[in-house]
């Protein structure tokens, strides 16, 4: 793996000591550094806690298969008041890694990442999830979108136009 392969949250893991068929845990928390370089890759405001507990098992392929959860606490700004949103996530993650990777396969649900050098990177395979979890439009409870009227009382807005163009047609 290159410089270039370089992540916020790096944890490569060696598979050479995993025969096929067994399981190794593994317990990840990211440090406060890793956390604000995730935030600021992820484009939120911060990102207060990052941890997994994965499960790694080895396949009689050779494959590894990496399956667990990831629990963060991440705060967004709101998509309405820009006010900090804070989200609770705990989701799921499921990744195989082969290093057949790159053989064409048949049609897959899920990407297979390659094992390069005999290591699988599962710090990355984290931030990859947690922004798959985020909410796309963070809201705050208390934002509400208010009702604009113009000078002369009518509603306006991109719609307001359409919906007097109904009203007449209705009337004809």
């Amino acid at each position: 793996m290159s410089d270039e392969d370089d992540h916020e949250f790096e944890r490569r893991i060696s598979i050479a000591e995993l025969a096929a068929g067994d399981r190794s845990a593994e317990a990840l928390e990211a440090d406060e550094a890793e956390r604000a370089a995730i935030a600021d890759r992820l484009n939120v405001l911060s990102v207060g806690t990052l941890s997994a507990k994965l499960g790694i098992l080895r396949d009689l392929t050779g494959d590894v298969i990496v399956t667990g959860r990831i629990q963060a606490k991440v705060v967004q700004a709101c998509v309405v008041t820009l006010e900090p949103v804070i989200e609770e996530i705990d989701t799921d993650i499921f990744q195989r890694y082969s290093a057949r990777a790159d053989e064409p396969e048949a049609e897959a649900e899920d990407p297979i990442e390659p094992i390069v050098e005999g290591e699988i990177e599962i710090g990355d395979l984290m931030v990859q999830n947690l922004a798959l979890a985020l909410d796309p439009y963070p809201r705050s409870p208390e934002a509400e979108f208010e009702v604009v009227d113009d000078d002369a009382g009518k509603p306006s807005g991109p719609f307001a136009a359409l919906a007097e163009l109904q009203i007449k047609d209705d009337e004809a």
